[in-house]
């Protein structure tokens, strides 16, 4: 028995989304791993790496896109089999492949929201972090170098984040008041900071260290650099889901018909 025009209509628009589902596949794998490997971010992560953790609760997010955008190319292989052959079988495991999949993608947008007030409530105790670990732990020393190269700021809420730091007291800037980053750079490398004035940059008279001398704390701009990350990957995580909605019903629709 041939298919009547509504369900060669399902399987031609099934066929058809597949396409668009297996390039939302590979967008999910790019920004996945764009998250995980782009300096910027993961240099900035390490500032948010949870107690007895390797990553940031942002970044086992980005795992978890590179994952779902894996999981998709096998899935759409299934919906367009399931289509073109007009098999039952495969057309539900589509549908409960795809049910899945967009209660996981609705599930990173959740929890990124979640994440965002969790990460965010770390800021407040990053002064401590800067205090007890800047110029001790080499990859917070990195990280807040680059944040303090990257937003043209100085410590978490100021330069005076440093002044009973462990850095300073054990004098491992030997004698400097702030870190280099602090310092106005003829260059924009926060692994070998050149400052335009390194005496006055240092000077404990703010006469002379304000045009040489960042004086604003990082905390806005890392704030704002959490934000970001948790609106891209709800935008993503929500966004898909509600795509794949389409092909879940498309799907039903044929296997009605079949």
């Amino acid at each position: 028995m041939g298919l009547s025009c509504g369900a060669k209509c399902a399987k031609g628009l099934l066929v058809t989304f597949n396409l668009f589902f297996w390039v939302s596949g590979c967008f999910l794998l790019a920004v996945g791993i764009y998250l995980l490997v782009d300096k910027e971010k993961s240099t900035l992560f390490v500032l948010f790496h949870e107690p007895g953790l390797n990553y940031a609760l942002s970044q086992y997010l980005a795992w978890a896109l590179v994952g779902i955008g894996g999981i998709i190319f096998f899935v759409g292989f299934c919906g367009c089999c399931g289509a073109v052959r007009e098999n039952r079988g495969m057309l539900v495991t589509y549908f409960i492949f795809l049910f899945l999949i967009l209660a996981a993608e609705l599930a990173v947008g959740i929890l990124s929201a979640i994440f965002q007030d969790k990460t965010l409530d770390k800021l407040e105790g990053l002064t401590s972090v800067l205090k007890e670990e800047y110029g001790i732990n080499v990859q917070t020393t990195e990280a807040l170098d680059f944040a303090q190269t990257r937003f043209n700021c100085c410590g978490i809420l100021g330069p005076e984040d440093y002044e009973e730091s462990a850095w300073k007291v054990q004098d491992l800037g030997k004698g400097a008041l702030v870190a280099k980053t602090c310092c106005l750079l003829s260059n924009n490398d926060h692994l070998d900071p050149k400052p335009i004035n390194a005496t006055w940059c240092q000077s404990d008279k703010p006469a002379e260290n304000i045009h040489f001398r960042n004086t604003e704390g990082c905390v806005i701009k890392l704030h704002e650099f959490v934000k970001q990350t948790s609106i891209l990957l709800v935008a993503i995580g929500c966004g898909i889901a509600a795509l794949e909605i389409f092909g879940m019903v498309f799907a039903m629709c044929l296997c009605k018909e079949v």
